[in-house]
């Protein structure tokens, strides 16, 4: 017997206000740039507005569609099937931006497949790993997350195929091994990719690289320093930091910001929190982010909470997403790590990645909403 409960708000409230609040600064960011091209102010502002509907429109219809077809294994592989598909479109007849392919265009909608493919493999390997499972039987899933990493690798997007393994990385191991196993496991990872960046530093030439990742140098580089090339290749981190410097404490008011007048191209994309701190100010700045850790958090919780391993896991799943987009995000534009062109999670332009996000998010809000009321077997819940 399932028993149905209250909305879980502590997922649903923080959701629906930064996705408020990254509509309107979406607006402030893009207004000027737009005007100053001849085109309608509310361009970009109406499209986000559109796709946030939508979201809203899916997250209501997942929540009145039965748990176990959104456990089914049937939706999880159809769905990582689809992903894979979509970054081999990508790769041979994708869209071209600023030289990185990472785009498919599907009847005028353009969107990243690497988006599709990191939810498709949280679901995916949540399924799979929802029993415990031997070396041989670790080959498939594996395979197909090296695969994943390897496509949006060669696009090229280090970063993307840095949180989808990172993402599998937590799954595996919160579902196969030992806790302290993990968080050795964890570290060691962590310290070669700072040892990966402070060599690249330490050689000092972009020529020691393959080429498809020579741009990695020139960005490391330019974290320790944006000012030494700021009318080149430091033109957008510099100006990002004199955003976040102009807006002190309480901004210079909504559609005040002056680096969003040709400082910062495209600043409602990857720069965004930069024009909301300067608009808004710090304070504004640590409440949003505080909304995004809080549903991470709470996603973190549940899963702790969770009897059953596949919910469990979907929890992980998506909760590790939302962090690493976030840090990623949020380091980036303070100067902590290379510029990564990952987008702010609800905050960004960018109506496909909110879609996918929030279909993500519906479905942890619709196995929250179920308490099971008796013991069974994990069989028998699916």
């Amino acid at each position: 017997m399932i028993k149905k409960r209250k909305i879980d708000w502590l997922l649903l409230l923080p959701y629906l206000g930064v996705s408020l609040i990254g509509l309107l600064i979406v607006f402030s960011a893009s207004s000027y740039r737009l005007m100053a091209e001849g085109e309608n102010p509310l361009t970009l502002f109406s499209k986000q507005a559109i796709f946030i509907g939508l979201s809203w429109l899916l997250i209501a219809f997942i929540f009145h569609v039965k748990s176990n077809v959104l456990t089914n294994g049937i939706l999880a592989k159809g769905l990582l099937v689809i992903g894979l598909v979509s970054l081999l479109l990508a790769k041979i007849a994708g869209v071209s931006i600023n030289g990185a392919q990472r785009w498919v265009s599907i009847l005028g909608i353009q969107f990243q497949p690497s988006e599709v493919t990191n939810v498709a493999l949280i679901l995916y390997l949540a399924y799979f790993f929802r029993v415990k499972r031997t070396r041989h039987e670790m080959l498939v899933p594996c395979g197909l997350v090296l695969l994943s990493g390897l496509l949006i690798l060669l696009q090229p997007k280090v970063t993307g195929a840095i949180i989808i393994w990172g993402i599998a990385l937590i799954i595996i191991t919160t579902a196969q091994l030992p806790y302290q196993l993990s968080v050795i496991l964890f570290l060691t990872i962590f310290m070669g990719i700072v040892v990966t960046g402070g060599m690249i530093l330490f050689l000092g030439s972009h020529h020691l690289l393959p080429e498809l990742f020579a741009h990695t140098y020139d960005r490391i580089r330019l974290v320790r320093d944006p000012f030494l090339d700021p009318y080149g290749k430091g033109f957008q981190m510099s100006n990002s930091y004199y955003a976040l410097y102009n807006g002190g404490f309480f901004g210079r008011g909504l559609g005040n910001s002056i680096t969003k007048k040709g400082y910062l191209p495209v600043a409602e994309t990857d720069f965004v929190y930069s024009i909301l701190v300067e608009e808004l100010g710090v304070i504004v700045g640590l409440f949003v982010l505080a909304l995004l850790f809080l549903i991470a958090l709470r996603l973190f919780v549940l899963a702790s909470k969770e009897g059953n391993q596949q919910v469990s896991l979907i929890y992980f799943g998506v909760g590790s997403l939302l962090l690493f987009q976030t840090s990623i995000n949020i380091a980036s534009i303070l100067g902590l790590i290379p510029m990564t062109g990952v987008p702010l999670p609800f905050i960004s332009y960018g109506g496909t990645s909110y879609l996918i996000l929030s279909a993500a998010l519906g479905i942890c809000l619709k196995l929250s909403s179920e308490v099971q009321t008796h013991d069974e077997t994990f069989e028998q819940r699916i």
